[in-house]
């Protein structure tokens, strides 16, 4: 319950009286002193009528003796106090004790004297040292059914009493649920907001704080339950609030027990009772018939009983009930682990609760069968197939809380393997960083490739070739002849003739002129130098 974590401070009063005034003219008068103060004691008015007087501290022990304090004699002090810290004004007829004790308390007599010496007045004042007040603050909190506890601790004073100011008026029973016997804890009752003033006072202090008060509306792991009926089971939060309807009003019930297993926890008649709370964590509401339990343990966990009496302490009705104790989620994260062939392992951890629930969405949408390795998604632990990635959540929950976080996952870099080597078929998941599984196979498919494309392409060289030939046999033909004359190279003239009357290709003959030179025949080195090599001039006739 998170609706009032605290009250805001907006008031700090601290009253403490530097010097404190008794009037101890008076018989039995009763004077008070703050622990570490001053304390002022007014014994007479006039002292020059009092001829002889004295005052005594009365032993407050039976091992102590008397303790003459001060004797003053026709207006001169006889007896001096013995400690530095009293004083005695003669003029005034005052009295003071500073840097009070808490040894100074006890009873005091004055005894005044006639002249004679006989006592003709004894009067006796009783001296109450007290710590004074300090250090005052309020704690609030929000319990079962809206209801507001609030605190009013103070951490010295002796005797401290307690007062509560709401918006400016002192508390009433129609806004208080409950007040504890000291009056330092008060429950409001729900709806109830303002400004809240708490005082603490002694005799010789008082402090206060204020703050102003927010509805308790927020009442997280609250459940509640209805004994009414019979054998009903009951769920709890652990640290959590559990309110039970016992019944509708105690003021129609003569007689009541609430019991955890074999211990009485709550007594009433009526609309009084006893609660039998050591540890103040829980609230019964004889208004309303509903008993809480506040920040559940598991040992709160068990079967209860209610019974009911009538008037002559007849039993007449006896209802149980279970009650389960269980820790809500908290605090979840995603574990991922990569598996050997590929797969992710995914894991929802929470650091707390109990009977928890899991759902698991990726990137929006509910996990299909083909992305999950066999099993579901509606457990702590599910295992992702080598393909899946994205953004992962993980929801999980119970009756009291819910809880989801999420998680960008990518694959566990393996690649699927689909091929034959040696005859043989392989096909799986490997990782492709370092994979060799294979290579092989796939290097021998690529030289098998390179051998029939160049096949192809030294056959694709030759038919062109023989297109090339043909083409050109259509056009000229060239023949050339070498002959050695006396060791000496010897050209040719070659003229090609070809018959006009022949009208197919297969049918042309050629003649060819050769004329043959030898190199005596040669020109005069003045036309070609004698080292000059000899040529031939072919020329084609058709």
């Amino acid at each position: 319950m998170k609706a009032v974590a605290g009250l805001l401070i907006v008031l700090l009063e601290v009253s403490h009286a530097a010097e404190k005034y008794c009037d101890a003219r008076q018989k039995g008068a009763q004077c008070y002193g703050a622990l570490g103060g001053t304390v002022a004691f007014k014994l007479m008015d006039e002292i020059s009528e009092k001829h002889r007087f004295s005052l005594k501290k009365e032993a407050s022990m039976t091992n102590e003796s008397t303790q003459i304090i001060l004797f003053v004699k026709n207006n001169t002090l006889i007896y001096k106090p013995m400690s530095s810290r009293f004083v005695f004004i003669l003029g005034s007829g005052t009295f003071k004790i500073n840097n009070l004790s808490r040894s100074e308390s006890g009873k005091y007599t004055l005894e005044i004297f006639d002249s004679d010496g006989k006592i003709k007045e004894n009067k006796t004042l009783q001296l109450i040292v007290q710590a004074p007040v300090s250090s005052v603050r309020m704690i609030s909190k929000c319990l079962a059914q809206g209801l507001l506890k609030v605190s009013c601790l103070c951490e010295g004073g002796d005797g401290p009493h307690y007062s509560w100011i709401l918006n400016g008026q002192p508390t009433r029973d129609t806004e208080i649920l409950r007040r504890n016997p000291v009056n330092n804890i008060i429950i409001l009752k729900q709806n109830i907001s303002g400004n809240l003033t708490c005082s603490v006072w002694n005799d010789v202090s008082r402090v206060s704080e204020g703050g102003r008060i927010s509805l308790c509306e927020d009442k997280t792991h609250e459940t509640h339950c209805n004994i009414q009926e019979d054998e009903a089971k009951c769920y709890g939060a652990l640290g959590g609030t559990v309110v039970f309807q016992l019944m509708n009003n105690t003021s129609q019930t003569p007689k009541y027990e609430w019991k955890n297993k074999t211990t009485t926890i709550l007594r009433g008649r009526w609309n009084n009772f006893a609660p039998n709370d050591t540890e103040g964590r829980s609230i019964f509401i004889p208004l309303y018939g509903t008993f809480s339990i506040m920040n559940l343990s598991r040992a709160d966990s068990g079967d209860y009983t209610l019974e009911k009496f009538d008037s002559d302490g007849r039993k007449i009705e006896k209802r149980n009930l279970q009650l389960i104790v269980e820790a809500p989620v908290s605090s979840i994260k995603i574990v991922s682990e990569c598996l050997s062939q590929g797969q992710m392992k995914v894991s929802c951890h929470s650091e707390a609760g109990d009977s928890l629930q899991y759902n698991w969405t990726l990137d929006g949408r509910t996990l299909t069968y083909s992305e999950l390795f066999p099993g579901n998604n509606e457990t702590d632990v599910i295992v992702l197939r080598q393909n899946v990635s994205g953004r992962l959540v993980c929801s999980v929950w119970n009756r009291f809380s819910s809880l989801s976080t999420e998680k960008t996952i990518s694959t566990c870099g393996f690649i699927f393997i689909n091929c034959t080597y040696n005859g043989t078929e392989i096909s799986e998941w490997v990782l492709a960083e370092g994979n060799t599984l294979c290579v092989e196979a796939v290097a021998y498919r690529a030289k098998d490739l390179l051998v029939v494309l160049a096949s192809v392409f030294l056959g694709l060289v030759f038919l062109l070739a023989v297109g090339i030939g043909l083409i050109c046999a259509h056009k000229k033909k060239h023949t050339f002849k070498v002959e050695k004359v006396n060791s000496e190279p010897v050209y040719a003239e070659v003229r090609i003739m070809a018959q006009q009357e022949r009208q197919t290709e297969e049918s042309v003959e050629e003649e060819v002129e050769i004329k043959q030179e030898t190199l005596s025949e040669l020109p005069q080195e003045s036309e070609v130098a004698a080292e000059a090599p000899v040529y031939a001039q072919v020329r084609k006739v058709r």
